[in-house]
């Protein structure tokens, strides 16, 4: 997992938004306990995040991006990202990525998966997919790229958010957003779309497609967060539009994808499990769908919540169903947590490890909790961690990725026991990462000082007129 200092978060921080903000560190669930291996790597960039990846070799990967910024008077200048692939065991690097010459697709990256020798990673701004080569004379070196369009939206802008394989590792499966605007008044943002790409031609074979122009019912989520592979189906939770403050999105929803289906040769057939609102007769009201994992045995555990008005509180739960039945009427049990927050800024994700123990990054914490359907409840508590005692120092408060690994790698056709770790939905507000709502805070703390300037201008002028 990674760290970020707090002023950071809050997007005020004064010059530099390039190094010596972030850290990186490990928890390993030691049964009873959680072990701690803070500070794995140090004074990283304020927007460091890590995921996990094996590069078929004796060892488990970490791809570490540092993305960095730097304020000037005329705006905040985008700088190349630091990538760098350290060994999940020693966490000594292997390689450094030259950046922007090796992977020129690259921006942001926002997940990463390694299939058949090669690295996929899917960029939030650019919403594209690299193919980047792992062996050779010249490892790690983008040789296809894959770019997203949304013809039925022309005019609006769309976004790489996450990957997965399916268990052959022939084909992968990319989510893209669409919004209109994020940066200006309320955000309206648009069917979510999932791409078929085959590994062996790297091109597009299928997506999901916008059923009508009116019944957005039809339509997969919009907004949505999660791409999740169970079985021989994939899993979408979407928030349904903008991130409810107060009053959780209605729209909100969890899709099911059947791959299987091939009735339309061009389009991914997928059903509703289930909105927001089906939670309100069991729950008392309709939290917003975020995040599902799977445990080995097949229980499904989903997050759901949503923040108060005034975006500083988080209510969340845990959900757990059977894989087969996810429901609201198979509904098993429920693990319920409050989290407030001294200011905007936070990771929310779940995930499961290969002993069917659920892992739950809530902002500033990290849970480790055992299943235990015996007592009716989804989970049973066994501690939890703050981002200090991580990585410390005291200031460094919000958790800012999470990733799930194993140290040796194992192969199991159900599910493999070396998970990747999802990258989390971050930050309270429109936006959908982290970093994007933090580039938003900055856009509008720059706004403030140029209107400060012009109206310090404009009064110069008038007292040389008046003069």
């Amino acid at each position: 997992m990674t760290t970020v200092d707090q002023t950071y978060g809050w997007g005020t921080k004064a010059n530099n938004y390039e190094e010596r903000l972030g850290r990186a560190g490990v928890l390993r669930d030691e049964i009873t306990a959680i072990g701690v291996e803070g500070n794995k790597v140090i004074d990283t960039s304020g927007d460091t995040r890590n995921y996990w990846f094996n590069d078929g070799s004796t060892d488990n990967k970490i791809l570490l991006f540092q993305s960095r910024y730097r304020r000037e008077i005329s705006g905040t200048i985008t700088l190349s990202p630091v990538i760098k692939i350290h060994d999940a065991k020693t966490w000594t690097v292997s390689h450094t990525v030259n950046q922007p010459a090796d992977w020129p697709s690259i921006k942001n990256v926002n997940n990463a998966v390694g299939v058949g020798g090669y690295l996929y990673a899917i960029d939030f701004d650019n919403a594209k997919i690299a193919k980047i080569t792992m062996t050779g004379s010249s490892p790690y070196v983008e040789t296809a790229a894959y770019t997203f369009t949304n013809p039925s939206y022309p005019a609006d802008k769309s976004y790489g958010v996450a990957l997965s394989t399916n268990a052959a590792g022939t084909k992968l499966y990319g989510l893209f957003i669409t919004v209109d605007d994020l940066w200006t008044g309320p955000s309206n943002y648009k069917e979510s779309t999932v791409v078929e790409l085959d590994l062996v031609t790297f091109t597009e074979t299928r997506r999901t497609k916008r059923v009508s122009t009116v019944d957005y019912n039809l339509n997969l989520g919009r907004n949505a967060f999660t791409l999740e592979w169970h079985g021989s189906k994939l899993y979408v939770c979407s928030i349904g539009g903008k991130q409810g403050g107060g009053t959780p999105n209605p729209n909100s929803k969890l899709d099911i994808i059947d791959p299987a289906n091939t009735a339309d040769p061009t389009g991914l057939a997928f059903t509703t499990a289930f909105t927001a609102a089906d939670l309100t007769p069991i729950l008392g009201e309709g939290p917003e769908l975020r995040d599902i994992t799977f445990t080995n045995d097949g229980n499904a555990y989903v997050l759901a919540g949503y923040y108060f008005a005034n975006y500083t509180t988080f209510k969340g739960y845990v959900l757990q169903f059977p894989a087969g039945n996810v429901a609201p009427d198979y509904l098993t049990g429920s693990y319920f947590f409050p989290t407030s927050l001294p200011n905007q800024g936070s990771v929310f994700a779940v995930l499961a490890n290969d002993r069917n123990r659920i892992w739950l990054a809530r902002g500033m914490y990290i849970d480790l909790c055992a299943q235990d359907v015996t007592s009716g409840e989804a989970l049973t508590h066994i501690q939890t961690k703050a981002a200090y005692e991580i990585n410390g120092p005291a200031n460094t408060y919000y958790l800012n990725s999470v990733t799930l690994y194993g140290e040796d790698p194992v192969t199991d056709t159900a599910m493999p026991l070396t998970k990747s770790g999802y990258q989390a939905p971050a930050f309270a507000s429109t936006s959908v990462r982290a970093l994007f709502e933090r580039e938003k805070l900055i856009h509008e703390e720059e706004q403030k000082h140029q209107a400060i300037r012009a109206r310090i201008v404009a009064g110069k002028k008038n007292t040389v007129n008046n003069k």
